[in-house]
């Protein structure tokens, strides 16, 4: 979203969109991660997507060909798997590690737009990119060498019926 490079757009709104659901999703599995299962973290989600999406069909809803069907549903099992894959590591690993490690998309997606749309990152994507990259293996590295805190959060140190605040659901 370099500004000045395109005029502002829905698809703009939609990325961004994306990168704040992607970040929430990101802390609230790192929050409740372990305490919630697997189906709920996946649950909940997917009913806000169907709903969000049931309201904006009807003003861009065009058929699909039916010989896109077996892509979608390859995407649909791939994006089920990479979710539950992302869980267990927020579950097994420390988030200080697994977090920056998703950085990897910004690399991944220069690949397939070079593979698949013959497109090369310009030199201030090129740029930005590799600062958030370097930030990231910054934060794995600073994490590590640190160590892990001796205090734990209050809701590592309840069981779940003496925090009030958070209903089993």
């Amino acid at each position: 979203l370099r500004p000045g490079a395109e005029p502002l757009s829905l698809g703009h709104i939609a990325g961004l969109g994306a990168a704040v659901g992607s970040a929430l999703a990101s802390v609230i599995v790192r929050k409740i991660g372990k305490d919630e299962r697997s189906a709920v973290l996946m649950l909940y989600p997917m009913m806000l997507n169907f709903l969000v999406m049931a309201m904006i069909m009807p003003f861009v809803y065009q058929p699909m060909p039916m010989a896109d069907m077996g892509l979608v549903a390859l995407v649909s099992v791939l994006a089920f798997a990479a979710a539950l894959l992302l869980i267990a590591a927020y579950r097994r690993g420390d988030a200080a590690v697994v977090a920056p490690m998703q950085y990897s998309q910004i690399l991944w997606a220069a690949v397939y737009g070079l593979a698949f749309f013959d497109e090369l990152p310009d030199t201030q994507t090129i740029i930005g990119a590799g600062i958030v990259i370097l930030s990231g293996l910054y934060i794995v590295l600073r994490e590590t060498v640190r160590g892990t805190s001796s205090t734990a959060p209050v809701t590592r140190t309840k069981s779940r019926a003496a925090t009030v605040a958070s209903p089993r659901i």
